[in-house]
Parts: structure tokens; sequence; C-alpha cells
């Protein structure tokens, strides 16, 4: 099959995986109805949203049988680079554990089994490390040691320093499941940059307090909690998202999660005590989010918080909940608004705006000049939904009988 260009792709081939995904009654129908002509574009858009893997586990027989072969041919290559990932790994936790330097194992296969059934399923990128503050530069200088070099790619986000790699001839030629890819390592120093989201997170120290050990593949890792596992993944989709992506795979890892413990009141009581009020505010709006797009089952104390989200939120979730499926024929940033409804500083919602609609930064991976075509695409659209939006807000508030939503 010859790729196409994901722009090509209509908002039904998005809204068919969505509901092959779905947790209540996932239908696989739509997606095996899809014509031929359309699966190279779809396949290059679930590779990039990693559910290329979860998709032909989940429905490989009902698949088409050239596309079924191609999702199992990038098992098999991802199944070699998951292999480097693991022997990596151990590498530079033998070079760290040497200098003593403790850190947390964030994403990847830390996932498993609790959010994602299988780590190979994830189709991991990167290894990501959470160091406590002081422990940082040592890391890098064992890093380093290692052969590793920051990358020229990439800034910290306020989170992670860029990214570190061992020098490499290796060029991209578009396979994301390329078993020769560079193992890219992110030194993270924080979960979430309050500063420039806008949105304050509580003391990450308690995360840091809380971690605990688990064994992969019969090697000790230290991670975060069970609820601090949930949090941070609740967190790290809701960056993602505000940021214009669609994270797919990381919204189908919380909603099972959700299902799957919909009935384990130590569970959620537990996270009640250990998570503010702040904290789970945040938690709720991706929850939200996520049981939108994949339905499934939630405990009754979360439903009861999701509730009594604030009204600007749940004014989003009723008429842009899915929009960010629609991105690819109806250009938007319609997360901006959800993003808006949880500031409630004018300054850095001005900011927040400026940045979004004149972003200072277009080097992020398609390049300077696809950056900026999307942006071009997208302001037009984005103006025209700011006056929607305060429509709407104005409608809700009156009917509401309050001057503005929160």
């Amino acid at each position: 099959m010859r790729l196409a260009p994901e722009a090509h792709l209509l908002p039904r081939a998005m809204h068919a995986v969505r509901e092959a995904l779905r947790l209540d009654r996932p239908d696989a129908g739509a997606l095996s109805a899809m014509r031929e002509n359309e699966w190279p574009g779809l396949l290059q858009w679930c590779d990039r949203r990693q559910i290329t893997l979860l998709l032909h586990e989940l429905h490989a027989a009902r698949l088409p049988s050239e596309v079924a072969e191609q999702m199992a041919a990038a098992r098999d290559r991802y199944d070699i680079r998951y292999a480097r990932l693991q022997r990596d790994l151990c590498e530079i936790d033998d070079a760290l554990g040497s200098a003593g330097i403790e850190f947390v194992l964030l994403k990847g296969m830390s996932h498993a089994p609790d959010l994602t059934p299988d780590p190979r399923l994830r189709a991991q990128g990167d290894i990501d490390l959470w160091f406590a503050a002081d422990s940082i530069e040592p890391a890098v200088e064992a890093l380093r040691r290692l052969g590793y070099r920051s990358s020229k790619q990439g800034h910290d986000h306020g989170r992670h320093l860029p990214p570190m790699v061992r020098p490499h001839s290796w060029k991209w030629r578009g396979d994301l499941f390329d078993p020769k890819m560079p193992i890219h390592v992110e030194p993270h120093f924080r979960l979430w940059d309050s500063r420039a989201e806008g949105i304050a997170m509580p003391d990450e120290s308690a995360f840091w307090d809380r971690r605990t050990v688990r064994q992969f593949d019969g090697r000790p890792f230290s991670v975060l909690c069970a609820q601090d596992l949930l949090g941070f993944a609740a967190l790290h989709f809701l960056l993602h998202l505000l940021h214009g992506d669609l994270p797919l795979q990381r919204g189908w890892e919380i909603a099972r999660f959700l299902d799957r413990h919909a009935a384990d009141d130590a569970f959620w009581l537990q996270r009640q005590s250990l998570h503010s009020g702040s904290l789970r505010l945040l938690e709720n709006v991706a929850f939200a989010i996520v049981l939108l797009w994949f339905h499934g089952e939630v405990h009754a104390s979360v439903q009861e918080e999701m509730r009594a989200l604030p009204a600007g939120v749940r004014l989003w979730l009723e008429h842009y909940g899915l929009s960010p499926f629609d991105r690819w024929s109806r250009p938007n940033k319609d997360e901006l608004w959800l993003h808006l409804a949880l500031v409630h500083s004018l300054p850095r919602r001005v900011g927040i705006v400026l940045r979004r609609l004149f972003p200072t930064r277009l080097d992020r991976k398609g390049g300077l000049v696809a950056r900026a075509a999307h942006h071009r695409r997208t302001f037009t659209p984005t103006v025209c939904g700011a006056l929607r939006w305060a429509w709407l807000n104005w409608q809700n508030a009156r009917a509401s009988g309050s001057f503005a939503p929160r």
C-alpha cells in the first residue's frame, strides 16, 4: 500500500477507530467496512496515535487481511525495538545504581498491567526517567558516561531536559516501528509545569515519597504508586490534549483503568485521601473526556466528582468533546476553550491565547513550514471559535442565572 496523507482522512475513519476501541460495546464494523484506498492514510494516523498494535490485538480477525498483515509486521519490528529498550534501560539502571542515583520509571512498561495489558502494545518511543531536583545533573553526567548526548532537537518544556541519545547515522524513513530507530532518554525533573500551563499543580514531592517498587522481567524498578500512576497518566493526557494533540492511546488506557476499577471502593477511597481537590479536578477532566470517547464504567465517587466539574468544562464537553477527532477535516484549536476554562487568571488566559494564535516555537516534528502552514489554516477557525465560545458561555450563564461560568 502507498501511504496517503492524513489530511485526506474523513472524520468517519477516526470515529470508526474510536468505536472499535469502546470498552462497553467495541464495534469494528465501520472499521472493517473501510475502503481499500482509505487504509493507508488511516494506518499512518493510527501509527502516530500509538494504537496500531492495540487495534491489531483487539480486532485482527475483523480487519482486511492485508491490513492485519501490515499490523502484524509492525508488531514484529516493534518486538525487536522493545528488546532494545529493555536492554538499554537495564544498562542505564546499572549505571545510575552504581552512582547511587535514584529515579522513577515513567510511562512505557511502567503502565503495564494497570493501564495496558501488555507493555508491547504501547509502542514506547523513549525511556522516561524522573529524578529528584538535586540528582538531575549527576544523572545527566552518568548518561554521558554511557555515551548519551543531548539531542539538538526538542526543548525541556519546563518538565524535562532535552532528550539524550547516543551518536548515530540512522535516518528517518517513515517507519515508527523501525527496530534501528535510536532510543532517546528523557531526564525529567518535574511532572507538570504549572507556570507554562497556567494551571497550578500540588507539590510533586508526595508523588516521589509514595513511589513503590515493581518487578519487570525479574528486575526491580521504582515506579509511581497506583493512584499516582493514574493521576500522572491523566495529567499527561491532558497536557497533550491542551497542546493540540490527540492522545488516543493514553486516553484508552485511562478509560480501561476506570472500567476495570469501577467497583474498587478501596482504591478510590485512598485516592481521595492522597490527592488534593485541585489535583482530582484535573484528573476528573481527563476522566470525563476519555469516558466520552470510549465509554465504560466508572466508580460512583468519580461520577459524583465529574458532575461537579466547573460549568465551563461541562460546556466544553457537551459542544467540543469529540472535536479533536474532526481536526483533519475541520482545522480547529477547540482544546483552547477547555484550557481557558481551567485557568482563572486573566493575564495567564491572555498569554495562552497569544501563544496558541501566534506561536513562536514551530520546531516540532513536521518542520517549520508544515507547522506554520497548520497555524495559518487554524487561525481563522480559532477566531470564529472564540466568538462561538463566548456566545455559548453567555447562553449558559443566562440559563443558570450566573454572570459567567467558571
